[in-house]
């Protein structure tokens, strides 16, 4: 698919789509979560600034992709809590 950046799953995106994961949700999905109070992270992979400081989903943690290693260990713990990553695309 022409992923290069990809970090962490260590047996890749495949393996990933194959266990049953999401690929991507859309709004009403997180939505939910949130208006359910169900136990999910929202992290905002787009720079810090002035991306994340301009405007973000309330409670979403900043975690820019080029600073995920050094931050990563402000998630959860728990492998069962959905992690919800977005980010600005390419724009």
């Amino acid at each position: 698919m022409g992923y290069t950046n990809v970090k962490v799953f260590a047996t890749g995106f495949p393996a990933w789509k194959k266990a049953g994961n999401y690929i991507a949700v859309e709004a009403p999905y997180v939505k939910g979560l949130l208006d359910k109070m169900q136990p999910a992270v929202i992290i905002d992979s787009r720079p810090t600034k002035p991306k994340y400081v301009q405007g973000h989903i309330p409670g979403a943690l900043s975690i820019p992709d080029n600073k995920y290693d050094k931050l990563k260990g402000i998630l959860p713990i728990d492998k069962d809590i959905p992690l919800i990553f977005y980010c600005g695309g390419y724009t």
